[in-house]
C-alpha cells in the first residue's frame, strides 16, 4: 500500500528539500505530519522528544476517508521501535475528545525510532509514519528553525463539521471532448398518448380502478372504459356489424360444406367480416366487450399524465393518458456548429442534469444530425442511456461532454474540484492536515468526471472536492483561522 507523507510544522528540519514526499524523512526537535492510507488520513502534532523525560501529549488527529469525518470511538497506539529492534507501545483505548487522540511519550534512550500508528475500531488501520528522532537533552534540541510553512489554513474541527473531501490527482486517459447543452427525451417507441377513439361517457362505476399518474402499467392493461354516445352511434353498430357478419360466416360455411353455395359466396363473406373487424380494432375494441370500448396500454410504462374523470363525457380524440416507459430514455445534445466537424469520430458521452452532480454515461450513439439549425446554430446529436433507477427525467435539462478522437493520456483531477475563480481555473490542495494552496490550472480534455490538467498539480497531491468554497473563504480571512488557537 502507497501512502503519501507531508510535514507542515515550523518546527520541523526535513532532510530533503521537498514538503511532499512518498519517503520516509527524519523528524527534528518536534514537529507535524500528514499520512493518507486508503482508509485514514493521520495528522498529528508532537514536542521535541527528550530521553527519560514525559513529553507534553501529542495532539493526534484521525479522520474517517470514507466520510471525511472525525473518529469517535476506538483505540489507537503508537508503536516506535528503536534501532535495536526494541518496540515501546503508548495506547489509548479512546480518543480525549471526537477525533483527537493526546498519547505521553517517555522513550528510554536517545536515537531514531521508526513509528507506526495502529487504529483500532470501527475504522481499523496500521499507518506506517517514519523515523522520529529522540535527544539525549535539551541542549542537544537542533537550534535552526526554519520558517513557518505557507498556505491556507482550516483546521481539523472545521473541516470535520462541513461536507468535505478529497481525492488523489491520478494519470487517467479520456478523449477530447466537446460540451454541448442538452435534454431528456423518450425513447423512439417509449412514449405513447391514449385519447378517446370515440365520443362518449367515462361511465363512472366502469373507471374507478382507473390507473393513475405513477402507476406502472403492462402493455395490454386496462386503463379505461368509454360507452359510446347514441348519437354517434357508429362504434355501437361496428360492434353489431362484426357479430352479423361471424354469424354470417359460420352459417355460408355450413352451406358451403353441404354444397348449398359456392366458395366465392364463402369468400366474399369472409371478406366482410375481416374488413369489419378491421375497423373494429382501429377503435382498440372487440367483440368480446360488448357495446362498451375498453382503453387499453399501448405499451410497458408509467402513467405520466391522466386526463380521465370518472363520470365525464369525452370528445374522440380527447387525451385521457400519456404513458412512458423510462428503462430507456434519449440524451439529446445541441453542439454548436463551430464543433460540427468533430463529430465524425464520436466515441461516446457523459452527461449531468439539472440539480445533481452525479455523472451518467450515455451507452450508444443513436444519431447525428446532418442540418444545422438554422436559428439556433447547433446539430443534435442523440444518445440512448439505460436508466433502471428512474433518476433520469423526462424533460431534464443536461450538461454534456461528447467524447471524440483517440484517447489521450494525463494526470487528472475530479472535475467537481475544478472552479472558476477570476476567470480562471483553479483547484485547492490540501498539502497538510489543516494547510491548504490555492493552485491555477493549464486544462486538458474532461470526461465530465475527471478533467485532465497539464500544470498546477503533480500526481498523488489531494485536490478539495467538497468544502473547497470554505477553504476560500479562510483564504480570503486568514485571520479568522489561526494555529495559536488551535484548541488542542
Amino acid at each position: 500500500m502507497r501512502y503519501l507523507m507531508v510535514y507542515t510544522t515550523a518546527f520541523v528540519l526535513a532532510c530533503g528539500a521537498d514538503q511532499t514526499t512518498t519517503e520516509s524523512e527524519e523528524l527534528l526537535g518536534g514537529g507535524a505530519v500528514t499520512v493518507w492510507t486508503d482508509l485514514t488520513e493521520l495528522f498529528f502534532e508532537y514536542p521535541p522528544l527528550i530521553a527519560g523525560v514525559e513529553s507534553e501529549p501529542w495532539a493526534v488527529h484521525v479522520t474517517d476517508l470514507r466520510d471525511f469525518r472525525a473518529v469517535t470511538e476506538g483505540s489507537l497506539e503508537l508503536r516506535m521501535t528503536a534501532t535495536n529492534g526494541e518496540t515501546h507501545r503508548v495506547r489509548m483505548a479512546e480518543p480525549s475528545r471526537p477525533g483527537v487522540y493526546g498519547p505521553v511519550v517517555n522513550l528510554p534512550a536517545s536515537g531514531t525510532y521508526e513509528l507506526i500508528v495502529a487504529v483500532q475500531g470501527p475504522l481499523t488501520d496500521e499507518i506506517f509514519v517514519g523515523p522520529i528522532q529522540v535527544y539525549s537533552s535539551v541542549e542537544g534540541l537542533p537550534t535552526t528553525v526554519p520558517e513557518d510553512p505557507s498556505g491556507i489554513p482550516l483546521l481539523k474541527e472545521q473541516q470535520w463539521t462541513i461536507p468535505f473531501a478529497t481525492v488523489a490527482a491520478q494519470v487517467q486517459s479520456m478523449h477530447r471532448s466537446v460540451s454541448a447543452p442538452g435534454e431528456i427525451i423518450p425513447a423512439a417507441r417509449a412514449l405513447a398518448q391514449v385519447p378517446a377513439p370515440v365520443a362518449g361517457l367515462l361511465i363512472a362505476a366502469r373507471n374507478q380502478r382507473a390507473p393513475v399518474v405513477g402507476d406502472r402499467v403492462r402493455r395490454g392493461t386496462p386503463l379505461g372504459v368509454i360507452a359510446p354516445s347514441d348519437d354517434e352511434g357508429s362504434y355501437a353498430t361496428l360492434v353489431a356489424r362484426v357479430e352479423r357478419l361471424e354469424r354470417e360466416v359460420a352459417r355460408a360455411e355450413r352451406l358451403y360444406n353441404a354444397e348449398a353455395i359456392p366458395q366465392k359466396r364463402l369468400e366474399e363473406t369472409r371478406h366482410d367480416l375481416a374488413v369489419a373487424r378491421a375497423a373494429l380494432e382501429a377503435f382498440g375494441g372487440s367483440t368480446d366487450e360488448g357495446y362498451e370500448l375498453v382503453l387499453r396500454a399501448p405499451l410497458d410504462g408509467v402513467v405520466t399524465e391522466r386526463s380521465l374523470v370518472a363520470g365525464a363525457r369525452v370528445a374522440a380524440g380527447d387525451r385521457l393518458f400519456t404513458i412512458v416507459d423510462p428503462s430507456t430514455v434519449w440524451l439529446r445534445l445541441h453542439v454548436s456548429a463551430v464543433d460540427a466537424t468533430q463529430l465524425v469520430s464520436v466515441v461516446g458521452a457523459s452527461f449531468t442534469v439539472e440539480g445533481s452532480e452525479r455523472v451518467f454515461r450515455a451507452e450508444r450513439l443513436v444519431a447525428i444530425g446532418d442540418v444545422i439549425d438554422p436559428a439556433r446554430r447547433t446539430v443534435p446529436v442523440t444518445f440512448a442511456v439505460s436508466n433502471p433507477d428512474r433518476a433520469l427525467k423526462i424533460g431534464a435539462l443536461a450538461s454534456g461532454w461528447i467524447a471524440v478522437g483517440d484517447p489521450e493520456q494525463g494526470l487528472a483531477v475530479p472535475t467537481q474540484a475544478v472552479r472558476e475563480e477570476d476567470g480562471v481555473p483553479v483547484v485547492y490542495v490540501q498539502t497538510g492536515g489543516e494547510l491548504f494552496e490555492r493552485r491555477v490550472l493549464t486544462l486538458g480534455p474532461t470526461d465530465g468526471r475527471w478533467t485532465i490538467v497539464w500544470g498546477g498539480v503533480s500526481q498523488g497531491e489531494r485536490v478539495v472536492t467538497m468544502g473547497a468554497y470554505q477553504v476560500r473563504l479562510a483564504a480570503l480571512n486568514p485571520d479568522a483561522v489561526s494555529d495559536h488557537g488551535h484548541p488542542h
